[in-house]
């Protein structure tokens, strides 16, 4: 962690100790996992929750307020409603915490007496020099630590290299789902909220230094700190070879008055231009939730390759789908790779009795004819070593994945000579499958279509050529 540890946002998430202030007791009330989380995750630091009559919660002795605290906690988690948020804010400044989480909501987002109230909350942290993250927030959780900040239950985190900053909750109600069938391997997640103090250009010059985030994704409804500063530690992060994925709202005109109504800040300048400045600066622009989380997660499994050619192989079930996805490839940019000679005469191998084409490749027909490891291990062998081939696209049956684990080593062979594969099942998540779950362990992503898949190649292929330019 050598350079960012005196970053303003570290503590935030490395705290050796939080008060978890409006934590609860009752199962069936949010505020219950604020413990609850810990406890399950098996996070290692000191806790103390913060509730005006309850002695313990979860095994964990309680306090009637932040005052009686026997130490001064590296983060305060405020957790109460609207009302009372302020009092307890200045009663932590008193205590000398010098990090807090302003959760609740009913501030500038819900119009001119919110913001007089957030207004004076931002002129206490000031005066008093700490740093706050919100209101309106949740945040933030780290894996690594064992932490998070979630009014969901969360079984289980999955650590990986890539880092997620929100300015909303848009992830809170998908948090099961994120980390169960759509099996995504996190770093860190930031929700800022309404962004009172800390913005997106403080998330990113911590994320763009931090040596475990490979990839950045970013959520935004506006620009609240420096764009300048911004634009750059996007440039930064590309010459540094991390891939950054931007979500932002408030593209359109009705969209801007919905962004100002939910975090009370109106959405300003020209999208288009933001549009082109983001693919400047080496960034990916997401246009919906679904490709946001979708590219995020494909560009952290890929690791470290890279897609510096256009020119994929396909190779699909149905003939049919396989012309589908040539379309597809074309669309994304791409290109269909012309197999040379060589590679030609290692598939006749596997051919039916009659001639088919090699790209796209009719694993139907080739199934019904051979073994079904043979034709994937003599289809990836042939491409993998074809000057031709940048990246694979293939699609595997569901029954295959009743073989061992094990037998799907030979897939390792095209990212191993540096050539991405991207698989897919038709409409099967990894992270309900074992050997599906390995596989992406291994740098493999796998995807339930072959649009998601095709779209993932083309934006490692976006970030390979913007890396060469920055």
């Amino acid at each position: 962690m050598e350079g960012i540890t005196d970053h303003s946002l570290h503590k935030f998430f490395y705290p050796e100790s939080v008060a978890l202030i409006g934590a609860s007791s009752n199962p069936i009330r949010p505020s219950y996992n604020l413990v609850g989380n810990q406890v399950k995750l098996g996070y290692q630091g000191r806790m103390y929750p913060v509730h005006p009559t309850e002695k313990e919660i979860l095994g964990v002795k309680a306090y009637p307020n932040v005052t009686s605290i026997e130490e001064i906690v590296d983060l305060a988690v405020i957790a109460v409603g609207h009302a009372q948020t302020p009092k307890i804010l200045r009663e932590c400044i008193e205590k000398g915490i010098r990090r807090v989480v302003l959760v609740a909501g009913g501030f500038s987002e819900i119009g001119e007496e919110g913001r007089k109230i957030q207004q004076q909350m931002l002129e206490l942290v000031r005066k008093s020099g700490i740093r706050a993250i919100g209101p309106n927030a949740l945040s933030p959780i780290n894996p690594r630590h064992n932490f998070a900040i979630s009014f969901h239950p969360i079984e289980r985190l999955k650590t990986g290299g890539l880092s997620l900053i929100f300015q909303s909750g848009l992830y809170e109600p998908r948090l099961r789902w994120m980390f169960s069938a759509f099996n995504l391997h996190l770093n860190k997640l930031i929700d800022l909220g309404n962004k009172m103090d800390l913005n997106e250009v403080d998330a990113l010059s911590y994320l763009v230094f931090d040596p475990t985030t490979r990839v950045i994704g970013l959520h935004m409804e506006s620009l609240e700190g420096d764009g300048r500063k911004f634009l750059e530690l996007i440039h930064q992060a590309s010459a540094l070879g991390k891939r950054v994925i931007v979500l932002k709202s408030g593209r359109t005109e009705e969209g801007a008055k919905a962004a100002a109504s939910h975090t009370g800040v109106m959405v300003k300048g020209n999208d288009r231009v933001f549009d082109r400045l983001l693919k400047q600066c080496g960034a990916i622009r997401a246009y919906s939730v679904e490709e946001f989380f979708d590219l995020v997660r494909a560009l952290e499994r890929f690791g470290p390759l890279t897609l510096k050619g256009d020119r994929i192989t396909v190779a699909a079930l149905p003939g049919g789908e396989a012309v589908i996805m040539t379309d597809l490839v074309q669309q994304e940019g791409l290109k269909m790779a012309k197999a040379n000679e060589r590679t030609s005469k290692k598939l006749k191998s596997i051919f039916p009795p009659w001639e088919i084409s090699a790209n796209p490749f009719d694993l139907g027909v080739a199934l019904q004819f051979n073994d079904s490891l043979r034709v994937y291990e003599t289809l990836i062998a042939a491409m993998s070593e074809d000057e031709n081939v940048d990246a694979l696209h293939l699609q595997i049956p569901e029954q295959i994945l009743l073989l061992p684990k094990e037998l799907f080593k030979l897939f390792h062979r095209a990212p191993a000579l540096g050539k991405p594969l991207a698989l897919w099942v038709a409409g099967i998540e990894s992270g309900t499958h074992e050997t599906l779950q390995w596989l992406e362990d291994q740098g493999i992503p796998v995807f339930p279509t072959p649009e998601k898949a095709i779209r993932a190649l083309s934006a490692l292929h976006q970030l390979s050529v913007s890396l060469e330019v920055a």
